[in-house]
This record gives structure tokens, C-alpha cells and sequence, in this order.
């Protein structure tokens, strides 16, 4: 039996999505390790411009973030991918060829601006079937984790042996290879759909920014951002001169701080999803926040900075993997794409605000009063994040009830408890159904035809 290119290339369309991901974020992770120590590289250095630098890609990523998926349902998918990939690299061969800091940060803006991640996503929901897009996000976010950990290790070692400008060369080769890969696999949907877990609803934006439940996850992911883009105009520093670490074994010791600090918190989070005890974990890390920030300018000790260091990233990498759960979780109902857009916005301009501000006091009022005002924040945010409340389990489950029979059996589901919300969409002929996974047994929707749902969970 021959298999057709078409149906290859729809198998491979995740992957080649996941790639790009990752590609992407590699080159962009790897500059943060390293930025801080290329004084003699750049002209007009110093912490400010340095601040402006980190933080210019997150500006017009948050900027164009929501607009590029606005414009990809109207001129398609792929157009848009590859206007990103153009402007990604575009950027990327500016910032190689930059011989001061106003050039660095016109490049690593333009980089900035080819801001496709929800357009990447929205057309994984068009290409992949609702019983496969679970696994589909899986595959993406296991490579973004891995650009992650590659891209702060990677960092260190090509700028020490080749130079930082190898760095954005490299990044500018992955934005051709992206580039290729997309005209090689991925064929333009003939229609697109209007997958509402995915899609971006203007009318809904407005009321889903104040929504009490979502706004301190917003709140949250951008502290989270604008504390690692301050904490790195800083670190880089500590660990070659205060430290006395060389910089040939700095990527030792990120992998060493990131990789173990990964480890570290794989199960507390498990232990405490599996409680439904998201409260003293996420109030548990905010304070560790705060606390660390306070903490480190104090601290003499070689063990005692890096353990605090360590602290710091496992608390990183909780609230990381953590933040954007919640958020889906705390979706209604066929909204999710719109409130994960806003939060990835949030998640931007906090890198943004954290380059800037903490260039700004960096430069102005030097590194002890840098970090007394990241852990003020903190404590802010520790006092904010006291509103928030555990999370019952919830599951999204999508149906196709086009029928009257299955309509009416919903009507008859919708009234019982633990139904939290639905939402009809495509002239009615899908609902979208979000209930509680400890109040209702999913083989209620046994009678009726499901499509999908979003929790991670297989069709059986």
C-alpha cells in the first residue's frame, strides 16, 4: 500500500510545529546567560541598555502576539508563519552583524516581531484531530522544555569557544531551516477552522483580562517573567566575579541548576496536583520568591548562594510548568485560546518590564537595591497570590450535537451539578462542556458522540 506525500506530511505536521517552536526559543534562551559578560563586545554597553536588550524581544512579541492571530484566520495559516520566520531571521542576521547596543536591540526587536506562536498553534488545532491534540500540545511543550534547558547551557559554550555573535548566526540558520521545513510539510488548511480552544475571540478579550479568576495568573506570569529577565542582568556577573567561576564552566553549572532544579520540582508538583492543593504551592513559591531575592545580597557563604540560586530555579520551573495549567484549567468554556493569548501577552511584557526596569536600577542604584525591590514585588505578589483558591479538577469535553437526540440528552446533563459551563459554536452543532471531574463521572457523555477533550486524556 502507498502511503500519499499528503498524508506524510499531515503525520509530520506536529513535529515540524514542535521543531519551530523549539528552534525558535532556542536562539532566544541562548543569549540570556551570556549577554550580561560582553561588555567589550558592544558599544554604548552598560545595565540599562543591556535591560533594553533582554527585554525588546518580549515588547513586540507582546505587542503583536494577539494581532498576528487575528490576521492569520484572515489571510491563512501559513502566510503569517512565514512572515514570522522572515522577521525572525531578519532580525536575527541584524543582531550578528551589531557592533553596539542600539543595533543589538533593533535586531532582537525585529526578532521579536515575528510573533507566531498562537498562529503555530492554531494551526496545530487545524491540522490534528480533536483525539490527537492532546498529545500534539504534549510534543510541543516537551521541546520548548527542551530548547529551555539547551539554550541556557548551549549559551555559555558557543560564545566561549566561537563568540556571542555565533550565537544569533546560529539562530538565523535555524529560521531558514524553520523556513524550509514549513514548505516542505506544511500544506495550507483548505479550510480553517474555528476551533474556540485555539482561536481568539475579540468581543471576549475585555471581560476575560478582569475576570477575578484569571487576573492573578496574568499578574503571576508576568512577576514570574520580569523577575528571570532582572535576575540575569545580575547572575552571569555573580557567578563569574563573585563566584570566581570561569566562564568555560558555566555551562556546567546552568545545567547542573536548571537540570537539578527541574528534577527537584517534578514531585511536589505531582504530590500536590494530585491533592488539589495548587494553593500552598503556588503561595509556597511566591514567598520562596520574595524570600530568595532578599536573601542573596546577604549572603557570604559559596553553599548558601547557590543553594539559594538552586531554590530559585526549581521555584522557576514549578511556576512555569504550573502557571499555564491553571490558566487552561480557569478557561470557560471554549475560551481558552483567547485567555492563553492574554496570558502569553502578560508572559512578553513581563520579559519586557523585567529587562527594562531592572536595567534601569541596575545601572542607576547598583545590584543590593535591585534585588531589595525584586523581593518587595515579591511580597506583593505573595500578598496577592492569598486571594487565590484551590482548583477543582476540570475537563473540557467537546461534543457534536447536531442531532436532537443528543441536544436533548445535553439539555438533560446541563442541569446537574457539576456542569460549570457550555458553550455552542458552529451553528450549534458543537458544545463545548467543562464540568467537574470529582463531581461527574465522564461516562455521563457516553450516550452522546465526543469529538475531544483537553485535560490530556485519550479517547478510549
Amino acid at each position: 500500500m502507498i502511503t500519499s506525500r499528503k498524508s506524510i506530511n499531515k503525520k509530520l505536521v506536529p513535529l515540524v510545529i514542535s521543531f519551530i517552536f523549539g528552534f525558535r526559543m532556542l536562539g532566544l534562551f541562548m543569549i540570556i546567560p551570556v549577554l550580561a559578560l560582553q561588555d567589550d563586545i558592544y558599544s554604548n554597553f552598560n545595565p540599562f541598555s543591556l535591560g533594553i536588550a533582554l527585554g525588546a524581544y518580549g515588547f513586540t512579541q507582546g505587542i503583536l502576539q494577539i494581532p498576528f492571530g487575528i490576521m492569520s484566520d484572515k489571510f491563512g495559516r501559513k502566510r503569517l508563519i512565514y512572515l514570522g520566520l522572515v522577521l525572525f531571521t531578519i532580525g536575527s542576521i541584524v543582531a550578528a552583524t551589531a557592533v553596539s547596543m542600539e543595533q543589538l536591540i533593533l535586531g532582537r526587536a525585529i526578532q521579536g516581531s515575528g510573533a507566531i506562536s498562537g498562529t503555530l498553534l492554531a494551526l496545530l488545532a487545524d491540522t490534528t484531530g480533536e483525539r490527537n491534540r492532546s498529545s500534539a500540545m504534549a510534543l510541543v511543550g516537551m521541546f520548548i522544555g527542551i530548547a529551555f534547558l539547551l539554550g541556557m547551557t548551549l549559551g555559555p559554550l558557543i560564545t566561549e569557544f566561537y563568540g556571542m555573535k555565533r550565537i544569533f548566526e546560529l539562530t538565523a540558520s535555524l529560521g531558514i531551516i524553520s523556513i524550509l521545513l514549513v514548505g516542505a510539510v506544511i500544506d495550507e488548511p483548505k479550510s480553517i477552522t474555528k476551533n474556540l480552544e485555539f482561536d481568539i475571540e475579540l468581543t471576549s478579550i475585555k471581560s476575560l483580562v478582569f475576570d477575578t479568576k484569571l487576573s492573578h495568573l496574568y499578574l503571576s506570569i508576568f512577576m514570574l517573567h520580569l523577575s528571570l529577565m532582572s535576575f540575569f542582568l545580575i547572575l552571569p556577573v555573580m557567578l563569574t566575579e563573585d563566584l570566581e567561576h570561569s566562564q568555560q564552566i558555566l555551562p556546567i553549572i546552568y545545567l547542573l541548576l536548571l537540570g537539578g532544579g527541574f528534577l527537584f520540582m517534578l514531585p511536589a508538583m505531582i504530590f500536590y496536583e494530585k491533592r488539589s492543593m495548587q494553593r500552598p504551592l503556588f503561595l509556597a513559591s511566591t514567598f520562596s520568591f520574595a524570600a530568595i531575592m532578599f536573601l542573596i545580597p546577604y549572603l557570604s557563604s559559596y553553599g548558601l548562594i547557590i543553594t539559594a540560586i538552586f531554590i530559585y530555579f526549581s521555584v522557576f520551573n514549578l511556576l512555569e510548568a504550573l502557571l499555564p495549567s491553571l490558566a487552561s484549567k480557569l478557561s470557560p468554556a471554549g475560551k481558552r485560546g483567547s485567555v492563553l493569548s492574554i496570558f502569553s501577552t502578560s508572559q512578553f511584557f513581563g520579559t519586557f518590564c523585567g529587562g527594562l526596569f531592572g536595567g534601569y536600577f541596575l545601572q542607576n542604584f547598583g545590584t543590593e537595591m535591585l534585588m531589595s525591590i525584586l523581593g518587595y514585588l515579591g511580597l506583593l505578589w505573595f500578598l496577592f497570590s492569598l486571594r487565590f483558591q484551590n482548583i477543582d479538577s476540570f475537563v473540557t469535553v467537546v461534543l457534536d450535537v447536531r442531532s436532537k437526540k443528543n441536544k436533548d440528552l445535553l439539555k438533560i446533563i446541563s442541569k446537574k451539578d457539576g456542569i460549570e459551563d457550555i458553550l455552542f459554536t458552529n451553528n450549534n452543532a458543537i458544545a463545548y462542556v467543562k464540568f467537574s471531574r470529582s463531581k461527574l463521572d465522564k461516562k455521563i457523555f457516553d450516550d452522546l458522540t465526543y469529538l475531544g477533550d483537553f485535560d490530556g486524556e485519550r479517547s478510549k
